[in-house]
């Protein structure tokens, strides 16, 4: 059976792999994207619902979807503190509320590596305290990615990033064994990570690491 799938961040760097390998994949007859702006994309699988991500709880979308991937993220430069907290925690703890209330029992979701509600570090410690959020949503199936530093051409230009995933080429030989997990991963292999796992069947919490996103 044909699947529909609910994506939230198709403009970023994992989020526009992801549209196009959901695209792509014959496993899905629809993509339904909701996003806060038009997207350049007509394909005909694609429908596209624009809103204010501050009522996404309250969005109105159609019944018999099968999953949700969340891709929604920002960084504390471009942002701030309260505007990472904004997108990083309470638009994906709405998406959730969204998905729970409209009866869709499988949700991904990507997050950081390090991902601790305890943490010292705003980020770690903001996307720690999702995870812990959506793992008590009640939604049947819940995917956490933890990728390590993220590659790939993006939009806009990160400084910090970039000079990362350099000194990650530099050292990319010795990323074996232990080492392994912290190696960078590439925005297309966490989309197909994320596709690999929406086709399990099984029930519960699931965390997966940088090493085992590495394999896809």
């Amino acid at each position: 059976m044909k699947k529909k799938a609910l994506l939230a961040g198709a403009t970023g760097l994992v989020g526009k792999h992801l549209l196009k390998q959901l695209i792509e994949n014959p496993d899905y007859e629809e993509i339904i994207v909701v996003s806060r702006r038009p997207i350049n994309n007509k394909h005909k699988k694609l429908s596209v619902l624009t809103c204010d991500f501050d009522q996404l709880e309250d969005l109105t979308i159609e019944a018999g979807i099968d999953e949700c991937f969340c891709t929604l993220g920002t960084t504390q430069k471009k942002s701030g503190k309260a505007g990472l907290k904004k997108v990083d925690f309470d638009y994906v703890v709405k998406l959730a509320g969204l998905c729970k209330k409209n009866k869709i029992d499988k949700f991904l979701v990507v997050s950081s590596q390090g991902a601790n509600q305890k943490s010292m570090f705003f980020y770690m410690r903001t996307k720690g305290q999702m995870e812990e959020a959506i793992k008590a949503s009640g939604i049947k199936t819940v995917y956490i990615l933890r990728p390590s530093l993220i590659t790939g051409k993006r939009d806009e230009f990160r400084l910090s990033e970039s000079i990362g995933a350099a000194i990650y080429r530099l050292i990319d030989w010795m990323m074996v064994g232990p080492m392994k997990k912290i190696k960078a991963v590439s925005a297309e292999k966490i989309a197909s990570c994320m596709i690999h796992m929406a086709k399990i069947t099984q029930t519960g919490n699931f965390i997966v690491e940088s090493d085992q996103i590495q394999k896809h």
